[in-house]
């Protein structure tokens, strides 16, 4: 594709406002040529049927290794472009986030049982013994707290590595690790990875040696996974499961303190929390833009003829805001949702093989964590009007400092 780009993700009127500025580009130019969050240019898919149809092709992959034109370049080649050492390709290249097609699916069933119905539904009680504790906590400080760092990512913190198998000790040192990926400062992703990738290795050999009652001892006890696939694995287990799941949780509550009626049917009708999740991980999720793709053949996507090799960017937010999609598509309608079952099709936990793999960990969550939240505390709201704060890759988050009572 050679001509200019269409829209610019970068802008600054989509970067401080994504919601209005993914939507405006939806009404206006649904499939698109543009300039992406990482500078090149490629297609930015916004339409709900169209981002599901991408999602779930086999011919639009993570990995464009092989592939013509901006694919041309490997993942090995587009990892070392960006300053990263030879040494931490390995664990790149194993992440589940860079596979496609058998070996991702491979990887992705070594770990799945750990995030089957029956046990999470185990985890509930444990869920809640956390969401009390720091209630507990947040009761006691005096003044304003900031929603955050002193409940979601803890509490996101706390589930995901007891479940892994990481150790209480170090669990600031991911959080630590985490906010500095997440921030996108090349000088300081190189030796954080470098100390992650280390530690994980470290953890691997404790666990083969003294195996205890968590993920990581079941993986390790796999033959067919290397030391790289588990470490690559706790990576992924871990960043993912606290950084989304904090967004989530901020951004869901937000909403409930702007929403009088939403937040009053919850407390009168509490069996509806549930699909109160379902719908603000609709309407506010932490995620407006998926993993850039790359087709692997010509294809065609909502009438628009796609090169073989071109990039492929899907907008979960805008095609959740669908209004060809949802009949209610900006606000949230727990009741509509509740009686609907999610029928709409939601992208918010991802679609196809990529589907988020903890999606009924993150529900059971967030329903424990904020209707404890609103229980403990009915009048919690915002001290100012929160800002989206842009970070790298197109990716946001919501500064949130509330007072309690």
């Amino acid at each position: 594709m050679s001509s200019e780009p269409v829209v610019d993700v970068r802008d600054p009127a989509v970067l401080n406002d994504p919601k209005c500025g993914y939507d405006r580009i939806l009404a206006e130019s649904p499939v698109c040529w543009a300039r992406l969050p990482n500078g090149e240019e490629g297609w930015l898919i916004t339409r709900s049927d169209d981002v599901r149809a991408v999602l779930s092709d086999p011919a639009v992959r993570n990995d464009p290794t092989g592939l013509p034109g901006q694919g041309a370049q490997t993942q090995e080649e587009a990892f070392l472009a960006l300053g990263t050492p030879p040494e931490h390709l390995p664990y790149l290249r194993a992440s589940l986030l860079s596979l496609d097609g058998a070996e991702h699916t491979r990887l992705r069933r070594s770990i799945s049982h750990a995030f089957g119905a029956s046990r999470v539904a185990a985890l509930r009680p444990r869920v809640q013994e956390i969401v009390d504790g720091l209630l507990d906590d947040l009761g006691a400080a005096p003044g304003t707290v900031n929603l955050i760092d002193e409940y979601a990512y803890p509490l996101a913190m706390a589930v995901v590595c007891e479940q892994v198998g990481v150790p209480e000790a170090d669990w600031a040192d991911w959080w630590r690790w985490g906010k500095v990926l997440v921030e996108g400062d090349p000088a300081r992703i190189t030796p954080t990875l470098g100390e992650m990738f280390a530690y994980c290795h470290a953890l691997v050999d404790r666990r083969r040696a003294e195996p205890r009652d968590d993920l990581l001892s079941e993986v390790v006890a796999q033959d067919d996974l290397t030391d790289v696939d588990a470490v690559a694995l706790v990576v992924f287990l871990v960043l993912a499961g606290h950084e989304t799941m904090a967004h989530m949780l901020s951004n869901a509550a937000l909403a409930l303190m702007r929403d009088d009626a939403q937040r009053e049917l919850l407390r009168t009708e509490p069996e509806l929390w549930p699909a109160a999740v379902r719908e603000l991980v609709r309407t506010d999720g932490p995620v407006q833009l998926a993993r850039l793709r790359y087709a692997a053949t010509d294809l065609e996507v909502g009438g628009v003829r796609i090169s073989a090799g071109d990039a492929v960017q899907v907008v979960l937010g805008a095609a959740n805001r669908d209004p060809a999609q949802f009949a209610h598509p900006h606000t949230a309608d727990v009741r509509w949702q509740a009686e609907h079952g999610g029928r709409e099709g939601s992208v918010g936990f991802g679609w196809g093989p990529h589907f988020c793999l903890g999606v009924a960990l993150a529900k059971v969550e967030a329903e424990v964590a904020l209707r404890s939240l609103f229980d403990r505390f009915p009048a919690v709201r915002p001290v100012a009007e929160p800002a989206w704060v842009p970070l790298p890759r197109g990716r946001h988050r919501v500064a949130l400092e509330v007072r309690l009572r």
